[in-house]
């Protein structure tokens, strides 16, 4: 059986806990060096966005169930 001394206190950490902002970004940012990521061009139905500091690329499809592909190049 639980005391209600534990239960107050386990309750108060609880709602101490931030929520988690998960909207949309405004921009696609790079994982790497944090810089804002440029959309290039479409391929094959899917979007390509480029980092031109590290080279890191992003293809990301129309469709929200397809998983983002990432990819690198040398940068330019």
């Amino acid at each position: 059986m639980l005391s209600i001394l534990y239960l107050n206190t386990f309750f108060y950490y609880v709602s101490k806990i931030p929520m988690v902002d998960d909207s949309i970004p405004d921009q696609l940012q790079c994982t790497t060096c944090l810089l804002p990521m440029q959309y290039q061009l479409k391929i094959d139905g899917k979007f390509l966005w480029q980092c031109f500091k590290c080279g890191k690329k992003y293809f990301v499809s129309k469709n929200i169930n397809d998983s983002i592909e990432e990819s690198w190049s040398p940068p330019r």
